[in-house]
């Protein structure tokens, strides 16, 4: 009886021990089902992400998405070595040794994040997102910590600007915007169609109420993530767009301050002040091109 009873002892602490190692991968949604996701570090809001430049962010896609060394396969349950990545004009293709490459593009990523724990049991620092059909990410030596959070700001930045129809093309020594303006012009064309426009949504004006704050904290770069956040809820909120352009060219950000006024001229290219605002849009623009120089 003794022997059974310890047999039995054994067996159950292996059955614990298993049952531990897969709690811990299901803690990080990768273990079946791969969609059921809680990560270590969750993503902070978009409004308390430290804003950057468009620049900024294409130089952290070029040194740090090469650092990345694995990647999950299309079951989102193995890890495959990264030998190679580059951009494209649309995101980014990772080359994985004798597997056809991986291209992954801006518009098909969702719920970004980002982990400095465990990834099926095994210590990994990574950027972790949905893209059709199963969970990804970009997965960075145990040894390197400074690398995901500033990888996901910049991935954020390119998910973000493609949600609202302005794609970077960053494969050149330049950055190149293309701007998808006249499917933002189709796309709220009912509204400006409206007589009597509705009014913003409470999520909206927590964002323009928090905007008004850091103003008056003078922190610009708040101030401005705000706004973008409004105008991610919702494209239609011309003074987002408006103001969100303001405050770039007070950051001397003219590329955005532009971009950013286009879309208030395209929802209300009657205001009183059109005429003013197209002649300040292209100042900005002929300062973000360096006109002159």
């Amino acid at each position: 009886m003794n022997t059974v009873k310890a047999r039995w002892v054994v067996t159950i602490g292996i059955m614990v021990v298993l049952a531990g190692n897969l709690c811990e991968a299901n803690s990080y949604g990768l273990a079946s089902p791969p969609r059921r996701a809680t990560q270590a570090n969750p993503a902070p809001p978009a409004e308390n992400v430290p804003p950057i430049s468009d620049n900024e962010a294409c130089q952290r896609m070029k040194t740090l998405l090469p650092l990345a060394d694995k990647t999950l396969d299309d079951s989102g349950q193995r890890f495959v070595k990264i030998t190679g990545t580059r951009l494209s004009s649309a995101g980014y293709i990772l080359s994985l040794g004798k597997r056809p490459e991986a291209p992954t593009a801006y518009t098909e990523i969702r719920n970004l994040t980002y982990s400095t724990g465990h990834i099926m049991g095994i210590s990994n620092n990574a950027v972790v997102f949905d893209i059709p059909d199963h969970r990804s990410a970009l997965i960075f030596p145990k040894s390197d910590e400074n690398s995901p959070f500033p990888l996901y700001v910049a991935l954020r930045h390119f998910v973000d600007a493609a949600r609202v129809g302005r794609h970077l093309d960053c494969t050149g020594n330049n950055v190149v915007v293309i701007d998808d303006l006249d499917t933002f012009a189709q796309e709220t064309a009912a509204w400006r169609a409206m007589a009597t426009k509705p009014a913003i949504s409470d999520e909206v004006t927590k964002r323009q109420l928090l905007a008004e704050d850091a103003i008056q904290e003078r922190d610009l770069g708040a101030a401005v993530a705000y706004y973008k956040a409004g105008v991610a809820i919702d494209p239609t909120w011309a003074k987002g767009w408006y103001n969100a352009a303001l405050i770039s060219a007070e950051s001397k950000n003219f590329s955005d301050a532009a971009f950013d006024m286009k879309h208030y001229l395209i929802l209300l290219p009657d205001a009183p002040d059109a005429a003013a605002v197209k002649e300040r849009l292209l100042l900005w623009e002929a300062k973000a091109e360096g006109v002159g120089k």
